[in-house]
């Protein structure tokens, strides 16, 4: 009782507040608890309004960002997502109320299996985890509707984009400089469009730094 307490005040206090969020998305929310999302080593930080970082600079999202990528990759019932980069699930729990497919994509062992069984401790059938490296997406199954990364990257890799389908998006964090932000990018025949959406501080993920990518 204690903790559907917390994660309702969590939701009432960081997520309920941003502009655009829908009821139906709020009730998303409020279906899951973020506390089963967590490594049992974390569990008192489950509610917490701040990003926390974990070794090799991965980082579980504070619950305010997941909700602000929900929003801002606003998927349809009929659409599939790629996920790269698992940290928690919470995300892919978020996202398999609103796509029709969540597949996730992570190379460490120890975050998946924990995303795994969260997912399953919760009864989600439609979110399909692969064990891959992270930078190269999941070509089997492309093309996505849309795709997220789930960590700070210096610049949009190629192969990534390429893994979208006509008028997919993709929804990254981007480090220029010192400014950190949340952009959306969509596809359209050969050409990418870019919408920056908000700043926000995260680590780059360590396997996007400056390789494989192309720049707009």
């Amino acid at each position: 009782m204690a903790e559907e307490i917390l994660n309702k005040n969590m939701i009432e206090g960081q997520i309920k507040p941003i502009n655009g969020m829908s009821e139906e998305l709020l009730s998303v929310f409020y279906s899951l608890d973020r506390n089963d999302f967590m490594p049992e080593a974390m569990k008192e930080m489950s509610y917490v309004e701040k990003n926390i970082i974990l070794k090799d600079k991965r980082t579980i999202l504070k619950p305010s960002l997941i909700a602000q990528i929900a929003l801002s990759i606003n998927l349809k019932a009929n659409e599939n997502v790629l996920i790269l980069g698992a940290t928690t699930g919470y995300l892919s729990a978020i996202l398999s109320n609103q796509a029709e497919t969540v597949i996730v994509v992570e190379e460490n062992e120890q975050l998946l299996n924990n995303s795994e069984n969260a997912i399953k401790k919760n009864n989600i059938n439609n979110v399909v985890f692969i064990k891959n490296e992270i930078v190269k997406g999941y070509n089997e199954q492309s093309p996505f509707n849309a795709i997220i990364i789930e960590g700070a990257i210096q610049e949009v890799p190629l192969n990534i984009i390429d893994q979208l389908d006509e008028e997919g998006r993709l929804f990254a964090i981007v480090q220029e400089g010192e400014i950190c932000s949340a952009k959306l990018f969509k596809k359209n025949g050969r050409s990418i469009s870019e919408q920056k959406l908000f700043n926000c501080s995260i680590p780059v993920l360590s396997m996007f730094i400056k390789k494989n990518s192309f720049s707009f």
